[in-house]
């Protein structure tokens, strides 16, 4: 179900399991994931990890000023479905003056890598593409995590294929 995005009922032809008994199996798969694999491969980042991603990424010290007041935390890029938080920055919809464009720019530019991070899951996971008014919001936020740790995994093991 994860991998192909199929529904439980067609599993019931397949695997001569009922679809609330495929249902049951894939709640009790991801939260199995979750507790065994998350601590591990749904972390935090320590020291090292941001160290090592900075040596490779071009982020920059963060601080900026709205209003007045200056910031030295990290926001969200989001776009204009997103209520207006403090946290959340929204892309300039039609930007005046070179300052402006470039932020749009670049913004735009961070928006499709984000999108191109979830269309990795997508393509691994056609659950993740699949339309999703079947689960509840607790069971999707669990599929989403065992998704994301299984590809971490998967990540991993290809890396230790590369260095052997």
């Amino acid at each position: 179900m994860l991998a192909y995005g199929i529904g439980a009922d067609t599993m019931d032809d397949y695997l001569r399991i009922g679809e609330t008994t495929t249902i049951e199996a894939m709640r009790r798969f991801v939260q199995a994931v979750i507790d065994v694999f998350g601590a591990e491969y749904l972390r935090r980042p320590t020291s090292d990890d941001i160290s090592r991603l900075l040596l490779i990424g071009r982020a920059l010290p963060v601080t900026y000023k709205i209003n007045d007041h200056e910031y030295t935390m990290g926001y969200y890029l989001v776009d204009s479905t997103y209520p207006s938080w403090a946290t959340f920055v929204k892309t300039i919809p039609c930007p005046q003056g070179e300052k402006a464009k470039i932020f749009a720019q670049a913004q735009e530019g961070c928006q499709k890598d984000v999108e191109r991070a979830f269309g990795v899951l997508q393509a691994r996971f056609a659950i993740v593409r699949a339309p999703a008014h079947c689960w509840d919001s607790e069971i999707l936020q669990k599929i989403m995590k065992a998704c994301v740790i299984m590809h971490n995994m998967i990540i991993e093991d290809e890396r230790a294929e590369c260095i052997a």
